[in-house]
């Protein structure tokens, strides 16, 4: 008969088979978890010994073959570089690196990040070295597993040029109708949110998608600060897409794809896109949730390849509204403006021998146009000051908060010149405003519906946010409680704020900074513009502001109490005490710094060169030497511009000239270097 060994004999016999066990399974997981510090070698072999990337160049062709190789090492049964000689109207040397794991079945999974850099002087380390990064790891995490799905991994050439790359390929590529899924990742820095990016300005990927992508990256992950920009989202589709990676031409094509973007509040398409700036954590956070969607999809995908809906976040998850939905709210919403305007006609009360008030609509477009300008001269104030011609380059929310105050300041000179009882009495007799509500109720109406009618013609993601406006001022007109009056009042311009000053808005801004125009007048046309464009913009809520002011017979807002001298008086101090904070805060650093563009023209036949500097700031504190000359730049301009009568030197010369220009802020000013060579 069979006897059974004791307790401690079989444990002794059945250790080693265990140690081995827990080996295997360790040893197991090491290879097949991403690795962040395998990313990261990879990402600055790609940054520091590759260097700047631009579409064409040799460097390029040097990033796509090394991702081939790696593809190859990491146990690809093919990989090459797809040619791309001619990708739209323009002849190229570039191409798409590709890495094949064939599974059980034809279907195809994409996984794509493009390998080339803006301009030859921006490294490219998050944009979008990193997302090439977590490409090539996560084929060595997938390589060692069986898969149902064929995964193809792509690093698209020529993308900042237009998506050439993925566009050649979605294109040319001969298995495309079997590409089930795309997953794309556009920097991967570690430093912000990740946004998830499900549109190409047109079209938006199946729900399904995005719904999964939340669920791992929350609750399977359990990482923290996925974050759906809706507004910039919508900006997108009002202007057709005007932002994008390369996961647009698989949408365009019919198949569902989904890119992840790391905070944008990062200094791209700049020399600063560099290793210094970057925060590798992203790596491992952007490469862990493409693994985990390839596992939930690896053994198919839904049916539905496309929808038609608006996401908003709501916590850790999406909220899916229809169109259907948003067309019904924009309806609502005029209907409720409609009945309104009717009401407060109805209302209006006539008192016979009244003095009749006249011009309070072109008054009150006056009193906003000033306001607008007061708050937008606020950074040009503490620029005159310090010598910069955009002085809120590194501290965006400070002169946020600044031209608000100025705004303020410019509000209570406006409620001087409309106060019966203020001491420019003479002024507020011309300039008082109706005491009517219809009278401005009828204005914002008509703005709103006209606004709702044009942002609409770009879908109701667009004509959402002006009837948002409408609505919430609609209900401030109906409701009778003051205190509701002044919170839905105070609701009716939040939808649109969002939409004009959202997450994105810091990289807008400081991009715009880097234009070298020249000249007063022209710096002025350039600030008027913005003046005159948010000063329509605000119209109907300003109108619809004094209207329920008007209507509610209380001081909402205590602006009676704002308008007298303890109100300037006390938003006087506060704005003194931020201008002096900003003053003694850093305009550029180590990410945001100005630019110094040098420009030479050599016209054939001709004895002299003309070589101009062009800089995004004035040139205040900069030198240029120049044929072991030294010359110290116009400290008040940004443009420079001189002639040298031998070509050729001034060819050397502007090379001298560039590399030795030094800066105040003891950053390295120079950002690009441009030849122009005319023939006449």
């Amino acid at each position: 008969m069979f006897q059974k060994p004791n307790g401690s004999h079989n444990l002794t016999r059945s250790l080693p088979v265990l140690l081995s066990l827990v080996f295997f399974f360790s040893f197991r997981a090491q290879t097949t978890e991403f690795s962040q510090d395998s990313a990261y070698a990879i990402l600055t072999r790609i940054v520091v010994e590759i260097g700047p990337r631009p579409m064409g160049s040799p460097a390029e062709r040097e990033a796509l073959q090394f991702a081939v190789d790696k593809f190859m090492e990491y146990g690809c049964q093919q990989s090459y570089v797809m040619p791309m000689t001619v990708a739209g109207t323009v002849n190229t040397t570039s191409g798409i690196a590709v890495g094949v794991l064939p599974g059980k079945t034809n279907r195809i999974i994409v996984i794509g990040g493009h390998i080339d850099s803006s301009d030859p002087e921006v490294p490219g380390a998050n944009d979008d070295a990193s997302g090439v990064a977590c490409v090539i790891e996560v084929a060595r995490v997938l390589a060692k597993r069986q898969h149902e799905s064929t995964i193809l991994f792509a690093c698209w050439g020529g993308e900042e040029q237009g998506l050439r790359g993925s566009k050649h390929f979605v294109k040319n590529f001969d298995g495309i109708d079997s590409v089930v899924l795309m997953l794309q990742i556009d920097m991967a820095d570690g430093a912000g949110v990740l946004l998830p990016d499900p549109e190409d300005g047109k079209r938006i990927a199946p729900r399904w998608l995005v719904e999964e992508t939340y669920k791992m990256f929350y609750d399977e992950l359990r990482y923290a600060g996925l974050a759906y920009d809706a507004h910039i989202a919508n900006l997108n589709v009002m202007f057709g897409g005007f932002y994008g990676s390369d996961h647009v031409a698989f949408l365009e094509r019919g198949i569902p794809a989904i890119d992840f973007t790391s905070d944008v509040d990062y200094p791209i398409h700049t020399p600063q896109d560099n290793l210094a700036n970057f925060t590798p954590s992203g790596l491992k956070r952007t490469g862990d949730l493409i693994v985990k969607l390839v596992e939930r999809f690896d053994a198919g995908v839904p049916s539905q390849v496309s929808d038609m809906y608006m996401i908003l976040q709501v916590g850790e998850r999406p909220l899916f509204l229809d169109y259907w939905m948003l067309w019904s709210f924009v309806g609502i919403s005029v209907l409720m403006g409609v009945g309104v305007f009717a009401r407060t006609r109805k209302r209006r009360v006539v008192v016979e021998g009244a003095p009749k008030v006249k011009w309070s609509g072109f008054k009150v477009v006056l009193f906003v146009l000033f306001v607008q300008t007061c708050a937008w001269s606020s950074e040009s104030l503490v620029g005159l000051i310090r010598g910069y011609r955009f002085p809120w380059v590194n501290n965006f929310g400070g002169f946020f908060f600044l031209g608000i105050l100025f705004g303020l300041i410019g509000l209570w000179m406006v409620l001087q010149l409309v106060n019966p009882e203020s001491s420019v009495k003479s002024l507020a007799g011309r300039l008082r405003l109706s005491s009517d509500p219809f009278t401005f109720a009828r204005v914002a109406i008509i703005l709103f519906l006209v606004a709702v009618l044009l942002m609409s013609l770009a879908g109701p993601r667009s004509g959402i946010y002006p009837a948002a406006g409408l609505f919430f001022f609609s209900v401030a007109i109906l409701v009778r409680n003051p205190v509701a009056k002044l919170v839905f009042i105070a609701a009716s311009p939040y939808a649109m704020y969002r939409l004009l000053f959202g997450d994105s808005i810091g990289l807008f801004q400081r991009l715009l900074s880097e234009n070298t125009t020249h000249g007063f007048l022209r710096g002025g046309l350039y600030e008027a513009g913005f003046v005159v464009l948010y000063s329509i913009i605000s119209l109907p809520f300003v109108f619809g502001f004094v209207a329920v002011y008007r209507d509610s017979g209380v001081d909402l807002l205590w602006l009676k109490k704002f308008s007298n001298k303890l109100g300037l008086i006390g938003v006087s101090v506060v704005t003194l005490g931020t201008i002096v904070c900003l003053l003694g805060s850093s305009v550029y650093d180590e990410r945001w710094y100005n630019n110094v563009h040098v420009d030479q023209r050599i016209t054939a036949g001709s004895d002299s060169s003309t070589i101009t500097l062009r800089g995004s700031e004035y040139f205040a504190g900069l030198e240029l030497n120049m044929d072991g000359r030294d010359t110290v730049l116009p400290p008040g301009d940004n443009v420079f511009e001189f002639k040298v009568s031998d070509p050729l030197a001034s060819s050397r010369s502007a090379v001298r000239a560039t590399d030795s220009l030094t800066s105040r802020d003891e950053v390295d000013s120079l950002v690009h270097q441009f030849r122009r060579v005319e023939i006449r």
